[in-house]
C-alpha cells in the first residue's frame, strides 16, 4: 500500500548550525585547506583531509539526497558520525567511540540512505519513518535490494539502523524503534558470514608466468627502457635550449634592425603571387631579424596573434617610407640579405626535391619505417607512422609531413613507403612504443611488489621516495596503513631482496616528488600520484601476450587479476609453510596485541580450488624425491622396504629401472636425479607419506575404509585409522623404524607395571605383538634404507 507524503519539508536543521565545520573536530586536518560546513546541501567533499593515493578525488566525498528531508536527515547522520565526541550528541545521551568512522565508511552509509530515499520517494512514503511499518521495510529490501549479494544488503540495513542510532539528534525524529528488533544486520539480510575468503586467488596457470614475466620486465628489461627514456629525455631538453626569443623581445630587435643604415629592407621588385611592386618580402625581413630562426614575425595566424604582427608591419612600412630598401624579384630576399636558415625551421622544398629525398631514404637497407604498434603479426604489415617518418627523412625539426595530403605525390610517397614494410623493412614507432614500454615497466614492479609483499592496493601506492629501510635486521619497505587507521601511520613490512629492486625501479621510473608509482609523464591527464591498478594489470597480460614473438616470454593464460587477488594467492602459498598463519598475521597486519593472527587471516590462508591440484603435486614432488635414494639402492639388489604392500613397492621401483635403462625415449640421456624423480612422481602418484609407514593408496585394498559409510569410501586414505602393519597398502622403510622400535621399548616397560589392569594388560601384549611383527623383519631382512 502506498501512502502520501504529508510532513513539511524541513530544510534547517535543530541540532547543528549551518556554518558548523564538519570536520572540525578531526586531528588530521590539512593546513589551509577548506573545510566544508554543515549547511552544504548538495556535498562535502574531503579535500581538507588526507585522500588514499588510490581513491579518486571525486571518491573522496560526501553526496546527500536531493529531497530536502531525505537531504537533512543524510547530512545530520553523517555529521554525528564524523563527529563522535561532538557536546550535541553527547547532550542528547550518544555515547559513542572517541574515534569517528573514517570518510569511506560515512559515504557507505550516505549511498545507502540516497538508496532509501529514491524509494520512498518513488513509493511515495510518508515523511515520518515511524509510520512505516516493518512490511514497509520487507517491501524496500524486496524491491530495491533485489538480486543483490547479501553481505551488501547488510550494509543497506546498517545504514537504515543509523535512523535509530542518531533519532535524538535527527531533525523531526529519526526511527524510534528498530525496524527488526533482536536481529543482527546480517540475519536481517539472511547472510550468515561463513568464514570462507570470498577473493577469488589467481590461478596457478596465470599465476607463475605473470611473476616470471613481470620479473623479466623488472631485471632484464627495465634498465635499457629507463635509459631510453633518460637519453630522450636529454636530446629534448638539448633541442628546447635554443635561443627561443619573447615577443617582447622580438619587438625589441625588429625596432633595432629597422634602426641601423645598414640594413636594407627587401621589397618586390615587381607584382609577385598578388603582391604589388615595393611591398616587403615579410618571410625574408622575418628571418633577417630573428637570425634565420622563424619566417612568421608578421603573420597573423589566430585571432589572439593579428594585434602584434600588425604592429610589426606598420613599423615595416613606416621605414619603407623613409627609404633603406633593396628591390629583390621573386622570392630570394632572404638570399639577398645573405640570411641563412636556421637549424630548427622548415623551408619549402621543390617536390622533386622531397621525392629524391624519400627514394634515397627508402633504398637504404639500414633505413626502417615506423609503423604503429603491431597488435599481431598475423594481422599483416601495419600502417606507417606518417610523422615519424617524415621527422626520420627531413629531420627532427620537420613540421609539415609530406605523407598526408591528398595529390598524386603523397599517395605515391606512401605507397613507395608501404612496400618498404611489405619487404620487413620497419620498427614500431620509437616515441608511443617507449611510452608502452614504461608502463610495462610500471606495471612489472606493481605486480610484483603486490605479489610478494601481501600489501593492499592502497598501501602499495602509499610507497614514497626513500621508502626502503631495514626491520630488525631485514630488508622492509615502509608505507602507510589505510585500512581501518584513520591516523594512516606510517608501518612497515617485510620483503625479499628482488621485490626492493622492483621497488628501486620504480622510484627511478616515477617523475613524482614524493611517491613512487604515478603517471608516466607529468602531462598526463592523470598527473597526481597514484595509478589505475587493475588497468595497468590488464594492460600488462595483454602485451605480454601480443608481443612474446619479441620478447620470448611465456603465454599468460586469460584470467582477470585485480590487485586484492594477489594478497589472497600470496597468503595461500605463505600459509603452508611451517607458522605461516603467524607470519601471515604480522605480514598482512591483522596482528593485535593480544594475538598474531584472526579469523581473517585463517580465510586468507585458506587453500582454495585453484591451489588444491597444485599443492597435491607438489606432495607428489616431494614424495618422488624421498623415492631416489630407494632406487638407487634397489638398483644395487637391495631390499628397501618391509610390510604388506613391499612386494609391490618393489615391483614399481624396478619398473622405473628397467624404463631407465630400455626405453628408446630415454637412450642417449643422462639419468640424472631430475629424470628419476621425474619418472618416480608419474609412477608413484598415489604414494601417500607418513612417519611411521607410507600408504601406497588403494582403494580397494585399504583397510582404513572399513571404518567408513559405504557412501564415502574410496575417496582418500583415513590417515588416522591406519593399520600399518595389516593394511595390504602399507610400506615401511629404515626411516620408519625407530619409531616402531621406541614404541616397542615403551610397551615393554608399560608390562612390567604391576597395577596394570587384566584387559589393559590384554590390549597392550596385542599390540605389542603386532607392532614386533614389524621390527623382527626390520631385523631379519635388513632393510637398507
Amino acid at each position: 500500500m502506498r501512502r502520501a507524503a504529508t510532513a513539511p519539508a524541513l530544510e534547517e536543521s535543530e541540532f547543528f548550525p549551518p556554518n558548523e565545520p564538519v570536520f572540525a573536530g578531526r586531528r588530521t586536518l590539512i593546513a589551509g585547506a577548506p573545510v566544508p560546513v554543515f549547511g552544504q546541501r548538495d556535498s562535502w567533499p574531503g579535500d581538507c583531509l588526507r585522500r588514499p593515493v588510490n581513491r579518486a578525488r571525486a571518491q573522496w566525498k560526501l553526496v546527500f539526497p536531493a529531497d530536502p528531508v531525505w537531504n537533512l536527515r543524510a547530512r545530520e547522520v553523517a555529521f554525528a558520525m564524523m563527529n563522535t565526541t561532538h557536546p550535541v550528541l553527547r547532550e542528547a545521551g550518544i555515547f559513542l567511540q572517541a574515534e569517528e568512522w573514517q570518510l569511506g565508511t560515512v559515504r557507505i552509509v550516505c549511498d545507502g540512505l540516497h538508496v532509501l530515499a529514491r524509494w520512498a520517494t518513488k513509493e511515495g512514503m510518508p515523511r515520518d519513518l515511524n509510520a512505516w511499518s516493518a512490511d514497509d521495510w520487507k517491501m524496500f529490501l524486496d524491491d530495491e535490494l533485489d538480486g543483490i549479494e547479501a553481505s551488501t544488503v547488510s550494509r543497506y540495513v546498517s545504514s537504515i539502523r543509523r535512523l535509530h542510532q542518531f533519532t535524538a539528534v535527527i531533525t523531526g525524529g529519526g526511527l524510534v524503534e528498530d525496524p527488526w528488533p533482536g536481529k543482527t544486520d546480517s540475519e536481517v539480510a539472511e547472510w550468515t558470514p561463513s568464514g570462507i575468503m570470498k577473493t577469488p586467488s589467481v590461478t596457478p596457470a596465470t599465476w607463475w608466468p605473470l611473476l616470471r614475466a613481470a620479473w623479466a620486465y623488472i631485471d632484464r628489461f627495465a634498465p635499457q627502457i629507463l635509459d631510453r627514456r633518460d637519453e630522450r629525455a636529454e636530446a629534448e631538453d638539448r633541442s628546447s635550449r635554443t635561443d627561443r626569443t619573447s615577443s617582447e623581445d622580438n619587438d625589441t630587435r625588429l625596432k633595432e634592425w629597422l634602426a641601423d643604415p645598414k640594413n636594407l629592407i627587401p621589397v618586390h621588385q615587381v607584382p609577385f603571387r598578388g603582391q604589388e611592386a615595393g611591398t616587403p618580402i615579410w618571410a625574408a625581413v622575418s628571418l633577417a631579424v630573428t637570425g634565420g630562426r622563424s619566417s612568421h614575425l608578421f603573420n597573423a595566424n589566430s585571432a589572439g596573434n593579428r594585434g602584434r604582427p600588425a604592429a610589426r608591419r606598420e613599423m615595416v612600412l613606416s621605414a619603407v617610407q623613409s627609404g633603406g630598401t633593396v628591390a629583390i624579384h621573386g622570392n630570394r630576399g632572404a638570399d639577398a640579405l645573405g640570411v641563412k636558415t636556421a637549424p630548427g625551421s622548415y623551408t619549402p622544398r621543390p617536390q622533386e626535391e622531397i621525392d629524391a629525398a624519400i627514394r634515397d631514404w627508402l633504398e637504404d637497407p639500414s633505413h626502417l619505417v615506423p609503423v604503429r604498434l603491431l597488435k599481431d603479426p598475423a594481422d599483416g604489415p601495419a600502417e606507417p607512422a606518417w610523422s615519424s617518418l617524415a621527422r626520420d627523412i627531413f629531420g627532427p625539426d620537420a613540421v609539415v609531413s609530406v605523407f598526408n595530403g591528398r595529390s598524386g605525390p603523397c599517395h605515391q610517397r606512401r605507397e613507395w613507403a608501404r612496400q618498404a614494410v611489405a619487404a620487413g623493412r620497419f620498427r614500431e614507432e620509437q616515441h608511443g612504443e617507449l611510452l608502452r614500454e614504461l608502463r610495462m615497466v610500471r606495471a612489472a614492479c606493481y605486480i610484483f611488489t603486490a605479489a610478494l609483499t601481501m600489501m593492499r592496493d592502497s598501501e602499495i601506492q602509499e610507497i614514497e621516495r626513500g621508502a626502503l629501510t631495514q626491520h630488525y635486521g631485514s630488508p622492509a619497505v615502509t608505507s602507510r596503513k589505510i585500512k581501518r587507521n584513520p591516523s594512516q601511520s606510517e608501518v612497515r613490512w617485510w620483503i625479499i631482496d628482488p621485490v626492493a629492486k622492483a621497488i628501486a625501479i620504480a622510484e627511478r621510473l616515477s617523475w613524482h616528488d614524493t611517491h613512487v608509482f604515478a603517471s608516466i609523464a607529468s602531462n598526463q591527464r592523470r598527473s597526481g600520484p597514484g595509478i589505475d591498478a587493475a588497468r595497468d594489470i590488464d594492460f600488462f597480460i595483454e602485451n605480454v601476450n601480443q608481443r612474446r614473438h619479441l620478447t620470448g616470454l611465456e603465454e599468460i593464460p586469460a584470467q582477470v587479476v585485480r590487485p586484492h587477488m594477489f594478497r589472497r594467492t600470496m597468503s595461500i602459498i605463505a600459509s603452508q609453510q611451517p607458522d605461516g598463519e603467524i607470519a601471515l598475521g604480522i605480514q598482512l597486519k591483522h596482528a593485535a596485541r593480544r594475538a598474531l593472527a584472526n579469523r581473517t587471516t585463517a580465510g586468507y590462508g585458506a587453500i582454495d580450488a585453484n591451489w588444491v591440484k597444485e599443492f597435491d603435486n607438489q606432495l607428489e614432488l616431494a614424495a618422488a624425491k624421498q623415492l631416489v635414494e630407494a632406487l638407487k639402492a634397489r638398483r644395487r639388489g637391495e631390499q628397501v622396504a618391509i610390510g604388506p604392500a613391499a612386494p609391490r613397492f618393489h615391483a614399481e621401483l624396478d619398473k622405473v629401472i628397467e624404463d631407465i635403462d630400455t626405453s628408446p625415449r630415454f637412450q642417449g640421456q643422462i639419468a640424472d636425479e631430475r629424470l628419476q624423480v621425474s619418472l618416480l612422481r608419474d609412477t608413484f602418484a598415489d604414494l601417500h607419506l607418513g612417519t611411521i609407514n607410507h600408504c601406497l593408496w588403494k582403494a580397494s585394498t585399504a583397510e582404513c575404509q572399513n571404518q567408513l559409510p559405504p557412501e564415502q569410501r574410496g575417496q582418500a586414505p583415513l590417515i588416522g585409522a591406519c593399520q600399518p602393519a595389516k593394511c595390504r597398502n602399507s610400506v615401511l622403510t629404515r626411516k620408519h623404524a625407530p619409531y616402531w622400535i621406541a614404541e616397542e621399548d615403551d610397551l615393554m616397560e608399560t608390562l612390567k607395571r604391576e597395577k596394570l589392569s587384566p584387559p589393559r594388560r590384554e590390549l597392550i601384549r596385542a599390540r605389542l605383538t603386532e607392532v614386533r611383527t614389524v621390527t623382527d623383519r626390520f631385523k631379519d631382512q635388513g632393510v637398507s634404507i
